[in-house]
């Protein structure tokens, strides 16, 4: 027997996606388990399954447009992962959901901000860089 459809696992609360499970055959999806915290829905697997179409099939289910996932790991290193804040841990630091945060941003008052350097009059004067951010 062969698979005809897959299962896409996302986050109950924030509708991340999270994986999708393509099995060899069908029976292997009936043994599937669905962590707590998260859910499945079922795709056809002679359809699109890329992230985005999966998304957009959550989103379809759900009525909610899923984030994306991005993360960054609140720590010295400021290291930009895929994670559900509601769901996931790391082991190096606090994660905070962030569509624009880049190494080396600092976390602060609940914002990332990130310095950079402009030259006027040979002063240096730092200037935000993403969208909301203050500049330190």
């Amino acid at each position: 027997m062969t698979a005809t459809k897959l299962a896409v696992l996302y986050a109950t609360e924030s509708k991340i996606l999270r994986r999708k499970v393509i099995p060899d055959e069908d029976e292997q999806l009936r043994r599937l388990t669905v962590p707590a915290g998260e859910s499945v829905l079922w795709m056809r697997l002679d359809q699109p399954h890329d992230d985005a179409s999966c998304r957009a099939a959550i989103a379809a289910a759900t009525g909610v447009v899923p984030p994306s996932g991005r993360c960054c790991v609140v720590n010295a290193a400021a290291r930009v992962v895929a994670a559900d804040p509601a769901l996931d841990v790391h082991p190096q630091g606090r994660l905070v959901a962030s569509e624009n945060a880049e190494p080396g941003d600092r976390f602060a008052g609940g914002v990332f901000v990130r310095q950079s350097r402009a030259a006027t009059n040979s002063a240096i004067t730092i200037v935000p860089t993403v969208p909301g951010a203050v500049s330190t």
